[in-house]
Parts: structure tokens; C-alpha cells; sequence
């Protein structure tokens, strides 16, 4: 009979609404402790969509009316790059490499600060009028 009570009371609304609030909360905490390490990938191709090495990839803060530069990397032989720096939660990249051109400004935006991203599609340099 009292199992049968303990169960009832957990099956209410007023329990189990709060309950489940409560777990969903706990989840998304222990996934943004495990994914907020500020590393941000991605990979930079030329205009032919072959990887592009030795570019320059800037990493941009963007805040409410300026762009704060945070950096810059070199891209690896087969195009790749990362930041390990990353804390903010809206960030603007652009690659260049003199002689190629450079790619527009992708703007990225993050769930919660320094989340760990790997971007979808690469940075494309377009060349240079």
C-alpha cells in the first residue's frame, strides 16, 4: 500500500513537473561543464574547394556595437585551424592568405560561453579583385 502511495505522489503534476525540471536542469549543466573548454575547429579552402595551408584565420568578439579582435591563427597543411581561447558565446572568423584573397565573415553563434564548436562548412577564401 505504500508503494502504491509513493508512486501515486510521484505521478503527481506538482511532483513530477518540478522533478523533471530539475533533471533536465542537472543534464544541461554536466553537457555545458564537459563542452566549455573555448576550442573552436574548422578548415579553410581556396576557391577551387581544395584545402588551403599557411592562410591566416582571425577570430573576432562580437559585442554590442564593435567587433574585439581575439586572435589569430595558422592554418595547417591540410587547411585545418584551432582556437583554444574562445569565452565568448558570439564570435566572427575570417581567412586570408596574400595571394589568394580571403573569405567573408562568418559569424558563429554559441549556446553558452568558451562551448566547444567544430564548424560545419569550411571557411572559403574567394579571390581577390
Amino acid at each position: 500500500m505504500k508503494r502504491n502511495r509513493l508512486v501515486s505522489l510521484l505521478r503527481h503534476r506538482f511532483v513530477a513537473v518540478p522533478l523533471a525540471i530539475a533533471i533536465a536542469v542537472a543534464a544541461w549543466n554536466v553537457y555545458v561543464s564537459q563542452h566549455d573548454d573555448g576550442i573552436v575547429r574548422g578548415e579553410v579552402v581556396g576557391p577551387d574547394g581544395r584545402p588551403v595551408a599557411g592562410a591566416t584565420v582571425s577570430m573576432m568578439e562580437q559585442n554590442f556595437t564593435t567587433n574585439s579582435d581575439r586572435g589569430k591563427t595558422t592554418t595547417r597543411g591540410d587547411g585545418s585551424f584551432e582556437f583554444t581561447d574562445n569565452r565568448s558565446h558570439n564570435i566572427q572568423l575570417r581567412a586570408e592568405k596574400p595571394g589568394v584573397g580571403r573569405s567573408d565573415l562568418v559569424v558563429v553563434r554559441l549556446y553558452f560561453r568558451a562551448e566547444n564548436v567544430t564548424l560545419r562548412e569550411p571557411l572559403r577564401i574567394k579571390p581577390s579583385s
